[in-house]
């Protein structure tokens, strides 16, 4: 072979070197018998390489707020029903109402009391203890011995049995106070008597005293018994004033029950 050939002979030897350099670690055929060429095309790995952002980059879908169609709606368990209260219905006030003459004397007996006519003379403590604000309709009735006592009884009439509770509240204080009638500069006066009663919805009887001080010994006392009375929409105040003591606790007390009943 000639100097030629072995260089042909050569470089066909180091062709496929060359060839299989360029491509995979594993030879292999092309179906036509020759070498197959493979490219570097790195398989899929089942591991991502990188690792994804905490923060998605597509918006996150909204979580509808309404109930959907297809599940159960929520229902509201029922409270306990509002009570309403009844109205009171209307109530004139008549003369059959009030304390009758003979009632009174029944209540205080051998004392001569009787009714007399016209209205009932202001009691100590003003108007203001007969009557609080919001007066539907008012009756009085005057009672007197014919001596040394005197007194009366005052109906009032109010919108409804809240209006007549402010009422009483505001009579009994106006009571308490007693700024209407100051004693005399020689007198001095306090509560005797102040207690509760159970007749109608409520009833308080209240007694001031009036009473001389040393400096005037020859002075005479006085008594000012007030009972007053709830029922429904109307109040009730029977009041007196006499000289002395005034009237027996248990028997003034005797006239405020009867006094109450009318109201029933």
């Amino acid at each position: 072979m000639s100097v030629r050939g072995w260089k042909y002979a050569a470089g066909l030897a180091v062709l496929p070197l060359a060839l299989v350099a360029c491509g995979s670690d594993t030879p292999g055929t092309d179906g036509s018998g020759g070498p197959a060429v493979s490219i570097d095309t790195p398989a899929p790995s089942l591991t991502p390489t990188q690792t994804p952002s905490a923060t998605p980059s597509a918006t996150p879908a909204v979580t509808p707020t309404t109930t959907p169609t297809g599940g159960p709606t929520p229902t509201k368990t029922p409270g306990k029903p509002v009570e309403t209260p009844t109205p009171l219905k209307p109530i004139r006030l008549t003369n059959s109402m009030l304390l009758t003459g003979g009632e009174v004397a029944k209540g205080d007996p051998k004392r001569g009391w009787a009714a007399t006519a016209g209205s009932a003379s202001t009691p100590i403590c003003g108007r203001g203890s007969t009557r609080g604000d919001g007066v539907l309709g008012a009756l009085s009735r005057n009672y007197t011995n014919g001596l040394d006592a005197s007194g009366g009884q005052w109906l009032t009439r109010y919108k409804d049995a809240a209006s007549a509770k402010a009422a009483y509240e505001e009579i009994l204080k106006t009571i308490a106070s007693c700024k209407s009638a100051r004693p005399a500069p020689t007198h001095a006066r306090k509560i005797t008597e102040d207690r509760a009663v159970a007749v109608g919805d409520a009833t308080r009887i209240v007694r001031w005293y009036d009473y001389p001080l040393p400096s005037d010994q020859g002075s005479e006392d006085g008594g000012f018994p007030y009972a007053v009375t709830r029922k429904g929409a109307i109040v009730s105040v029977v009041a007196f004033r006499e000289m002395g003591k005034g009237i027996k606790p248990a028997n003034f007390e005797a006239i405020a029950r009867s006094a109450a009943a009318h109201l029933a």
